[in-house]
């Protein structure tokens, strides 16, 4: 992994919420800290990064791509920033040119949640190489699996930073310098904890790195189907699309409905018929957690106006060329 996406460092983890929590304690946030993260997201975005003592500010998304809305994000940059996480979705990438930008600006750093985002590259770039930090998942649900799993890729040369995530990636010790020659015994050196992925999933994990190209292409080709037939069809949905700088997995394809009761019609038309159409995350800032911290804002109104008509369709390797057209037959068939 090291070699393909060129960091300076990967750890592989037990999951992309431990990649994160590495990337939060290497950053030594604390009190009085800000980390931006935007509202329709995973909870573990946020947690990796609450759990320092550093306050969680919500950024709006754009509904267009339900990823985080740059001019939202300026607006909520302060002295105070530390870092801005940043939540690839779906298989497609957060504008990532105009996001590191105000970041440079401000002197945060970004940390890029690529759980969804494994084999997705922006201008020829794989998603995670962008931040000082990139995190994935091997989840299960996940275009690389190893049933539970993640990676944080570092792409700072900061050799005080690398030494510390060293030491949180060796539950706080400095073993890493034993295992170099450097020292005959370890000491506890700082924060940490057993991040690490064990054996048996890496081996899992190496199976899948081997077979990702043909996984990729399989995934593609549905997706693409599934946009081509959508794009053919006149139904009140809008699709979510990827830009013409990325090329992405097909994590999933995802459309708007028109309303929350028509995505909840178009959810039951769909189970009828045996297709797996989902939802997704209810906005962190309207959660009980949020609400019980006291974070604020309390009005995002993108995300509360998009996440409830949000409509995933399935995208995975098992799926033939009948299977997609039964999933296009049966998005014909619904009656609005």
């Amino acid at each position: 992994m090291k070699k393909h996406f060129a960091a300076e460092k990967v750890v592989l983890t037990q999951s992309c919420t431990a990649a994160m929590k590495i990337a939060a304690l290497a950053l030594a946030l604390g009190p009085g800290d800000e980390v931006i993260v935007p509202t329709f997201t995973f909870c573990a975005t946020a947690t990796a990064f609450e759990r320092t003592g550093a306050r969680i500010v919500f950024c709006d998304i754009d509904p267009v791509t339900m990823m985080l809305d740059p001019k939202d994000l300026e607006r909520r940059l302060t002295s105070r920033t530390r870092a801005v996480v940043v939540v690839h979705y779906g298989g497609a990438s957060a504008p990532m040119e105009t996001i590191c930008e105000l970041a440079e600006q401000h002197g945060v750093h970004v940390v890029e949640d690529a759980a969804q985002g494994f084999g997705v590259t922006r201008s020829d770039h794989p998603l995670g190489t962008f931040g000082t930090f990139g995190a994935f998942s091997f989840h299960e649900s996940k275009a690389v699996s190893c049933g539970q799993g993640g990676a944080l890729l570092v792409n700072s040369g900061d050799r005080e930073l690398l030494s510390r995530i060293d030491s949180i990636a060796e539950r706080g010790t400095d073993f890493a310098l034993v295992r170099s020659g450097e020292k005959a015994f370890y000491e506890w050196t700082g924060p940490g904890s057993s991040f690490q992925l064990g054996e048996l999933e890496a081996a899992i994990l190496l199976a899948e790195f081997e077979a990702l190209h043909e996984n990729l292409a399989v995934r593609r080709r549905v997706g693409e189907t599934l946009l081509k037939g959508l794009s053919a069809m006149d139904l009140p949905l809008e699709v979510l699309w990827s830009d013409a700088q990325t090329v992405s997995n097909f994590h999933f394809v995802g459309v708007l409905a028109a309303d929350t009761d028509a995505a909840e019609h178009l959810l039951a038309h769909l189970g009828k018929h045996g297709v797996d159409g989902r939802r997704h995350y209810v906005p962190l800032h309207l959660s009980p957690r949020a609400h019980e911290m006291g974070y604020g804002p309390r009005v995002l109104p993108a995300a509360e106006g998009a996440w409830g008509r949000l409509v995933r369709l399935p995208v995975h390797t098992g799926m033939c060329e009948r299977d997609t057209e039964r999933v296009l037959a049966t998005l014909a068939d619904w009656n609005v």
